[in-house]
């Protein structure tokens, strides 16, 4: 859904965003893109921009997303009927693209820029969206993110293959704890705490 905003600019504002050549657009379009920029540049703000990109390629990533989960119905480790030669190329693909660090020869994990924003994402796609479970949303973060590191030159295959590897092999752990701490809260609300009577002297 699209929301119009009217926004009464002073000559020289006016003046000053339309001589703005580093800005793409026309008119209400380079606000539209200073917005964007903003966001870009300011820490505490990337949450929302990955949520605005996350929104505009959600039928892609959904897409992805039945890919990864296809990848599963025979099978519970999908990795494991993999030739090491398509491991070791996918591994160079997200090596290349920095999602993936080697640490030292023929050991990976993936990058701190990587894991740092999938945690984010993690956080914010389950809270988003309260009746996806948590692997599906450490799949869709994941999935976002290799999309982003990629820059639009990998396959479809590729991320949802780069996506099975990761998740399987480091991010999972973490949507595993958020699982467990879910549960947990949910069953200190179902059963709180009987107390504990104090005996009279």
């Amino acid at each position: 859904m699209n929301r119009y905003l009217i926004v009464a600019l002073t000559d020289l504002e006016y003046k000053i965003i339309k001589n703005l050549n580093t800005v793409e657009g026309e008119g209400g379009e380079k606000l539209r893109t200073l917005l964007r920029l903003y966001l870009s540049t300011r820490p505490e703000l990337r949450s929302s921009e990955y949520t605005l990109r996350r929104s505009e390629n959600k039928k892609e990533i959904e897409e992805i997303l039945q890919h990864v989960w296809d990848a599963y119905e025979d099978t519970d480790y999908p990795v494991e009927n993999w030739n090491e030669d398509k491991i070791n190329r996918l591994t160079g693909d997200l090596v290349e693209i920095n999602a993936l660090a080697e640490i030292c020869q023929d050991v990976f994990m993936p990058a701190n820029k990587f894991r740092t924003l999938f945690k984010m994402l993690l956080h914010d796609i389950a809270t988003e969206s309260r009746d996806m479970d948590e692997y599906s949303a450490a799949c869709m973060a994941t999935i976002q993110l290799v999309m982003e590191f990629g820059n639009g030159v990998m396959s479809k295959e590729t991320i949802r293959d780069g996506t099975i590897l990761i998740n399987e092999g480091w991010m999972f752990t973490y949507a595993t704890a958020m699982k467990r701490a879910r549960e947990f809260m949910k069953n200190r609300k179902m059963f709180p705490a009987a107390q504990i009577p104090v005996p009279e002297h």
